[in-house]
């Protein structure tokens, strides 16, 4: 029986995301066509890349619905005015699709200015774990 693994992770990014990346992050939450180039896991030694955030339907191992969003945090800008994105991702990973799923996650938390914990990661079999991430922005 194979292990699935339960991801959520809540996180504000940068205001000022490259449209590159921005366009690939769309992308992997299933809103947009897959840019011409991928830069958010090593996807030739993965296989063929997919949309690993993709959502909008019943988990298969978990109870709930794999989701995500993207939106403009309006509602709290930063101090010198500029508003940030903020993501919510709750998504199902199958064992062999672990290894590109933290590629994508490291990749994502590259642009993130939450500090801290920004999300948690959970085994079908065993315990949960933390992710955490500091700011990259000085």
């Amino acid at each position: 029986m194979s292990d699935y693994y339960d991801l959520f992770l809540a996180v504000d990014l940068r205001p000022d995301v490259p449209e590159p990346v921005l366009q690939e992050l769309r992308w992997l939450l299933g809103q947009a066509e897959m840019p011409p180039v991928l830069q958010s896991a090593d996807w030739e030694s993965h296989g063929v890349p997919w949309r690993v955030f993709d959502g909008g339907e019943a988990s298969h191992s978990f109870d709930g619905v794999d989701t995500c969003v993207l939106v403009r945090a309006v509602n709290k800008p930063n101090p010198d005015g500029s508003v940030p994105w903020a993501l919510t991702v709750r998504t199902c990973i199958h064992e062999d699709e672990f290894g590109v799923m933290m590629e994508v996650v490291e990749w994502l938390l590259r642009q993130a200015t939450t500090e801290g914990w920004v999300g948690f990661l959970r085994d079908s079999a065993h315990s949960h774990s933390l992710i955490a991430a500091t700011s990259t922005v000085a």
